[in-house]
């Protein structure tokens, strides 16, 4: 087949304009900003890496090219004043908190600039949701806690029978989390029985006290109750009465509970990301509410089922993210 001068312009023409779209695609975003964000992170986990991932991710779809320079606390960094001192050197635009003490650490510093909580467990009982002036850096951000109506739907898809939840807690840690967890059950038709305790040792009475008028076990985050000892009496209790038992995490599941909903890190970091683009293009942090994972993971323990002498639904199975 012949070309004639005109064709191989044409050609030519295309090749030139495929080439220099490679060439541009190579290229930074045009317009996009460079940031310095401090990172301050409670301790060295996977799971902050992760946060970290979609925090980035996120940045750099807003146009945000961030710069991370991370800190440990009581490793890298041991005081607010500290905290202060290295923002003010490093010219930091963002604070990104990872944990609960690094968020509280950010709160006390008054860094004055924008700063932002991930990864951290009941923020508002933390004091990290007060405006800022005297109560701290003003702050916002993404906790780790699953709202508990998301929890006790996923209780009862793996246990279809459950109507009576029980729970052991210390009021004095988690009352607010048990009422809330009273409102919910009430709105989906389902009873909690509680039984609160003053301290470990009248755990295993406490225990005793509810299994005759309840058909699931639920863990709340009070650290009278999990205690490494109370932790290992529970488990071997739900095992010897055939409870079900839904833990906080898959770190309970692979322990032994039956069943865990959790958040998936790289997307709560992802959400920290939409939060800080957005601060950063001028919002103010206290007009953003303080949002909770938007993506939750099951975890199930089938070994766990076969124990107790529960199967658990086929698809339920099918959906988990971690099955042990």
């Amino acid at each position: 087949m012949k070309h004639g001068r005109s064709g191989y312009a044409c050609v030519w023409a295309r090749l030139i304009l495929f080439v220099m779209a490679v060439c541009l695609s190579l290229q930074p975003v045009m317009g996009a900003e460079e940031v310095h964000v401090t990172v301050v992170e409670s301790r060295t986990i996977g799971a902050y890496d992760l946060a970290l991932d979609g925090f980035t991710n996120v940045m750099n779809d807003k146009g945000f090219h961030p710069t991370l320079t991370r800190y440990v606390v009581d490793v890298d960094v041991n005081t607010p004043k500290e905290l202060r001192g290295i923002v003010e050197s490093t010219h930091s635009d963002l604070i990104l908190a990872l944990g609960t003490s690094a968020a509280k650490m950010v709160k006390d510093c008054n860094c004055g600039i924008p700063s932002v909580f991930s990864m951290v467990s009941e923020p508002a009982q933390s004091g990290l949701l007060n405006s800022g002036g005297d109560g701290g850096t003003p702050m916002t951000g993404v906790c780790l806690d699953v709202p508990v109506h998301e929890q006790f739907a996923s209780l009862v898809d793996v246990v279809p029978r459950v109507r009576k939840i029980g729970v052991i807690y210390n009021p004095d840690e988690s009352q607010f989390i048990v009422d809330e967890a009273r409102k919910a059950a009430n709105r989906m038709g389902l009873g909690l029985v509680t039984h609160p305790i003053s301290s470990e040792a009248e755990l295993p009475e406490g225990l005793t006290a509810l299994r005759p008028h309840i058909d699931a076990l639920w863990l709340v985050s009070d650290r009278t109750v999990l205690t490494t000892q109370s932790l290992q009496y529970v488990f071997l209790y739900a095992f010897q009465t055939n409870l079900p038992l839904m833990g906080l995490s898959e770190h309970f599941v692979k322990m032994g509970a039956l069943l865990a909903v959790g958040p998936d890190f790289t997307d709560v970091g992802r959400q920290s990301g939409e939060f800080a683009a957005q601060i950063l293009k001028g919002r103010d942090p206290e007009e953003l509410p303080m949002a909770s994972p938007r993506k939750v993971m099951l975890s199930l323990n089938l070994r766990t089922a076969e124990i107790i002498g529960h199967r658990i639904p086929d698809g339920v199975i099918r959906s988990a993210a971690s099955v042990y």
